[in-house]
């Protein structure tokens, strides 16, 4: 498999220590550095790849876990590296691309699978092999997590290679109560707060992009009633409004929906509070931003709505919503997620309150590589797998339809229902 780079540095040949468990080997070397991998993980390529991942070890400041690029049988990536302490939770960073995408390598939280490379001091001291042997599928990715926690560094590298789609597995409850016994958090959807809060000062907050703040939201006041302005001058994105709004009565009103209270998370300008209400649900919208709130009630003023259902607006957000448990048959959140900085903390408060067997849907646009929606104010788009895993963390919700929005759009939409 052809490199960007060419990188020797002669090691001496490793001990081969195997470390009897279900799942993972431990290779020891005399060189200081040890490989883990999945037990049925094929040799990775080219024929040097421990010299390559040693490299990064050996000359990049901090690094104590390296791991190898992973792929699919098809050649699609599977893996450049895990993602755990993020808006999106747990996700394999680069799933799905060709397998020319990612070149060079990327700092990550973790390596989840395929064949790792660990300075041999760094491991002892986080008790590695007890670590794998306590979290059996999610041993690796602890691991990872724990280097991560006393302040080493974690990279992914291309560099090498190796065929293996491992995943940790969502239904091994016995693992996931383990795991949140040694780090306090969820795996698959850390409440960013709590991580925050707990880990204070620590290694497991090294990504600023996640966890130093957003900046001011200004778009209201830059851009004024955006949606309603293109709702007005294009027609697709006045068929989109529509189609959604119609999603939105279909599961609120009966014989589909419990009936009752439309919440619209992140109203924003209005439109969609707007088209809900005329739709005949009873609605109301909630922006954390004061001008949102404004340019909504200012917007909605001189439309007409049937049964007197006129929309109500009022500043609040996600994560405190201002209503009693079980207050709404149906709440939406479109085009929001991908601006959250703690996306499971704001779906648990929705399921707060939402009525058991109500729905919520949630509108986002899908992740392309090397793109973004919204540079300026997305903070990360997901692909549908890590959509719907994300929604069915948070507490009582499950999805029950998926769809996309294509053409002009690239949107994701999932519905998910609150359990009864």
């Amino acid at each position: 498999m052809a490199s960007i780079q060419s990188i020797a540095v002669q090691v001496p040949h490793p001990v081969r220590m195997p470390v009897s468990r279900a799942l993972w080997r431990v290779d020891r070397g005399e060189d200081g550095l040890l490989v883990v991998r999945g037990v049925d993980t094929p040799e990775p390529e080219p024929a040097d790849w421990r010299d390559r991942l040693s490299w990064f070890i050996r000359n990049i400041p901090g690094v104590e876990l390296t791991g190898a690029k992973r792929y699919d049988p098809q050649g699609h990536v599977h893996s450049l590296g895990e993602f755990v302490i993020h808006p999106k939770g747990f996700h394999h960073h680069g799933k799905g691309t060709d397998h020319e995408c990612y070149r060079f390598p990327e700092e990550c939280d973790t390596i989840a699978g395929g064949v790792a490379l660990v300075d041999t001091k760094a491991f002892d001291a986080v008790e590695g092999d007890a670590i794998l042997e306590k979290l059996g599928p999610l041993g690796m990715l602890g691991l990872g997590l724990a280097i991560r926690r006393r302040g080493g560094r974690v990279l992914a590298c291309p560099q090498a290679a190796v065929t293996d789609t491992f995943s940790p597995p969502l239904s091994e409850q016995k693992y996931r109560a383990a795991f949140i016994e040694y780090f306090g958090f969820d795996w698959v959807a850390p409440d960013l707060k709590l991580v925050r809060q707990q880990h204070a000062g620590g290694g497991l907050l090294w990504n600023a992009h996640f966890h130093a703040g957003m900046m001011p939201f200004e778009k209201y006041d830059q851009r004024g009633g955006l949606c309603w302005d293109g709702y007005k001058t294009t027609e697709v994105f006045r068929q989109r409004a529509h189609q959604l709004a119609s999603l939105v009565a279909h599961y609120t009103l009966p014989p589909n929906g419990v009936g009752g209270q439309v919440l619209d998370v992140g109203s924003g300008d209005g439109l969609f509070t707007h088209l809900f209400a005329r739709a005949g649900c009873s609605v109301i919208g909630i922006d954390p931003e004061p001008t949102g709130v404004a340019t909504a009630t200012r917007m909605c003023a001189s439309h007409q709505y049937p049964e007197s259902q006129r929309p109500q607006f009022r500043v609040g957000n996600a994560y405190a919503i201002p209503f009693d448990d079980a207050a709404a048959a149906c709440v939406s959140l479109f085009d929001v997620i991908e601006h959250l900085d703690n996306p499971i903390g704001a779906l648990n408060e929705i399921s707060r309150v939402l009525k058991p067997g109500g729905h919520f849907i949630c509108v986002t646009p899908s992740w392309q590589y090397g793109a973004s929606s919204d540079p300026a104010y997305h903070g990360f788009e997901f692909n549908e797998e890590e959509f719907v895993r994300l929604i069915n963390a948070a507490r009582g919700m499950t999805v029950v339809t998926t769809g996309k929005i294509k053409g002009v759009y690239r949107d994701l939409v999932v519905i998910a229902r609150k359990s009864s």
